[in-house]
Formats: structure tokens, C-alpha cells, sequence
């Protein structure tokens, strides 16, 4: 094992990596989460992870968790990535945040044509693409080749991007068409409009285009289509699935809350902090087992779903809407368990920077997410209703 492979700044790493097979750190080493969690509140106050802090999470593989092993990446099982989503969440949800953006986004560029895929990943698995579906755009054909324009929002993680995947109406032939468009980070114009209630520190900013001209080879479809690149993650239907990561995000977050509030051993009576002498075990214990069974209902959908998409097979829609239902219960679950935390935090936690506020904040950001709020639960509901076959 090569020592220049491992983070020289992490000890923890090397110690992990000891007569191990490979000389990759692990996304989740507690090196790294530690510096995560000690930069979290310079990483709000600056609107994104600072540079040092993206080549560790690089240098930990954090970048390539869903690319296709042959182009470099790890291909992560679902449910290893959704613990991975939920430890660095506990360290900042931030970070996390645009871990799972850019890890989704390895799932759709595997949509691209493959020269047009190839062609990100030539410099290297680690290549930081960020996406969003937010917002009005257009590919238009101006007569001398396609032309996109339009304004695209929660654009996460884009000040660190290379690539920019965006979602756009296309008219280049007889009729209008959804598709997915890659364009390089250059090209677009970045608003710095993210000022917000939480996830402050994804950078999830504006990005403008104008009469940018774009390649045929650039666009991809919504739904089909699968290069060589394709994982089984790219199998799976995309609204739940992406769901799964971002409730793996909120529960991480809520099990963050808890630790706030949750005194060391060693203090006692008026050593605890404002609120903390108030709080009843048994309510306490009772937050934590709600944590812990939307947790086991989170998992239980990841590995139900992973293996089927690793075998070749496809979810039903009863499937996509039990894997949808556990991520919309799990934020909501995560919400409220924050909120308890907060209500039960003090007077001290009305104070910017305060761990369980941000928490908090963090929380009420991700619950806004059109995945997993909870009209969401509406195919689940109309499964649950559908007459069943069988009986007599």
C-alpha cells in the first residue's frame, strides 16, 4: 500500500488501512468526519465546503461513490450508501448534502450517450458534477447548431463543479420534448442567491444560460435510455430512489439533534447545559426509538430494492411507492424529532450557531424537498387501497 494513496493529514485512515487489500480511505473514516463536523459551521458561514475540505472528502473516495467500477469509481450498494449519506450527515448536513447531489449525479450521466459520458470522466473518477430539475430552460435549434436557454435554481454544489446536468424542454424537431442537458460549468452564469433558512452551506446558487450552444451528443433522455456506463443504481426508479438518499441525509441529521441534547456522563445538575435538566428519560428514549425504527424501515427498502435492481429486475409500482413511503416517513420522523430537540435545547439555542438550531434549520430545508414531502404518499395510499387479488 502506497502511503502517498492515504490523506497525509489522516492518521486514522492509515490506521484503518493496515493490511488491507486497498489503499482507498473510507468515505466514512472518523478523520474525516471529525474535520467535517469542525469546519460545519465556517462551511455555513462561506455557503460551501472550502477547498481543502473538498480534497479530503476526494481523497476519501466521497466523489465516486456511485461511478461504474470500470471508468474508476466504487459502485457503493444502496444500502452502504445511504449509511455513508447518514454518517458525514451527523458530521454536517451540508457536506453530506452535495456528497448525495454529486453521487446522483454519477447515476445520470450513465442517461448520456457514451462518448458524451466518456468524455467527463476522461480526466478522472472524481469529476464534480452537480444537477438540478429546477427551473425553466430550453434547447432551441437557431440554425446554426442547438442553443440553450434559461435559469435553472438549487443548483447544489456547483461553485465546486466541472459539468452542470440540467433539465430542459427541447424543440428540434416536430414536437417539444423533455430532456437532460450536459454543459460545462464555464458556460453558465452563477447567481450567488443562496441565502436561506438552512442547508446554507451547500452553495445550491442560480445558474443562468444564454444562447449556449450545445452538442446533440450533450442531451439525454429523463427515462429509458442506458449507456455502458449504466449501474445498477441507474435501474432503479429515480424519484424514490434519490428519496432514499435524502431521508438517509434527514435521519443522519435528527441522530446529530440528539446528540445535542444528550449530556456526557460526567455532567450532572448544573452542569448541564440551559434545558438539559428538564428533559425526561423516558421521552428522550422515546425519540431515539423513533429514530431507530425509521432507520430499520429505511434499510429494510434500500436492501429490498438493491437487490433486486443488482439482479437485473425492476420494481413494481408497489415497490417504488414502499421504497418512497419509508424516505417520506423517515424526514418526517427526522423533523419532528429536531423540533422536540430544540423545543427541550434552552434559551441558549435561539443563538446563531448553535448546533441544534442548525440542525434544525438543515431539517426544515430538506422536509421542502418535492421528493419526500408528504404528497408523496399518495401512490402508497392508492396501493394500499387498490383491491387485492385473490379471496374467495
Amino acid at each position: 500500500m502506497a502511503s502517498e494513496a492515504l490523506p497525509k493529514e489522516c492518521p486514522d485512515c492509515a490506521a484503518d488501512l493496515r493490511g488491507a487489500d486497498s489503499a482507498t480511505p473510507s468515505p466514512t473514516c472518523e478523520g474525516l468526519l471529525r474535520r467535517i463536523a469542525e469546519a460545519a459551521e465556517r462551511t455555513e458561514k462561506r455557503g460551501r465546503p472550502s477547498g481543502d475540505l473538498l480534497r479530503d472528502l476526494v481523497a476519501h473516495g466521497c466523489l465516486r461513490l456511485t461511478l461504474a467500477r470500470k471508468y474508476g469509481g466504487s459502485e457503493t450498494a444502496l444500502p452502504e450508501l445511504l449509511r455513508t449519506l447518514r454518517e458525514i450527515a451527523v458530521a454536517d448536513a451540508s457536506v453530506a448534502w452535495n456528497v448525495m447531489v454529486w453521487a446522483q449525479s454519477q447515476i445520470t450521466l450513465a442517461r448520456l450517450p457514451l462518448p458524451a459520458f466518456e468524455k467527463v470522466v476522461r480526466s478522472g473518477p472524481d469529476v464534480v458534477v452537480s444537477a438540478t430539475s429546477a427551473g425553466d430552460g430550453s434547447v432551441t435549434d437557431a440554425g446554426d447548431g442547438p442553443r440553450l436557454s434559461g435559469s435553472w435554481r438549487f443548483t447544489s454544489g456547483v461553485h465546486h463543479a466541472e459539468w452542470v446536468l440540467l433539465h430542459c424542454r427541447t424543440a428540434l424537431g416536430d414536437a417539444e420534448e423533455a430532456h437532460g442537458v450536459l454543459v460545462r460549468k464555464p458556460m453558465l452564469r452563477v447567481d450567488s442567491s443562496w441565502d436561506v433558512l438552512g442547508l446554507r452551506g451547500t452553495g445550491s446558487e442560480t445558474v443562468r444560460a444564454r444562447e449556449i450552444p450545445v452538442a446533440r451528443e450533450d442531451l439525454y433522455p429523463l427515462q429509458g435510455h442506458l449507456s455502458a456506463a449504466a449501474t445498477p443504481h441507474s435501474l432503479l426508479p429515480v424519484r424514490p430512489a434519490f428519496a432514499l438518499h435524502t431521508a438517509a441525509v434527514a435521519l443522519g441529521t435528527a441522530q446529530a439533534a440528539l446528540a445535542c441534547l444528550a449530556p456526557p456522563p460526567q455532567q450532572t445538575g448544573r452542569q448541564q447545559e440551559d434545558g438539559r435538566a428538564l428533559l425526561r428519560e423516558w421521552q428522550l428514549g422515546d425519540r431515539r426509538a423513533r429514530l431507530d425504527a425509521a432507520l430499520a424501515g429505511l434499510e429494510h427498502q434500500g436492501r429490498g430494492a438493491w437487490s433486486l435492481a443488482a439482479s437485473g429486475g425492476a420494481l413494481t409500482a408497489g415497490d417504488a411507492a414502499s421504497v418512497a413511503a419509508a424516505a417520506v416517513h423517515g424526514v418526517g420522523t427526522a423533523v419532528e424529532i429536531a423540533l422536540w430537540c430544540f423545543q427541550n435545547a434552552g434559551s441558549a439555542a435561539l443563538f446563531n450557531g448553535t448546533p441544534v438550531q442548525r440542525r434544525l434549520r438543515d431539517l426544515l430545508a430538506i422536509a421542502q424537498h418535492a421528493n419526500v414531502r408528504p404528497s408523496q404518499l399518495g401512490d402508497f395510499g392508492r396501493q394500499l387501497m387498490a383491491p387485492q387479488g385473490g379471496g374467495g
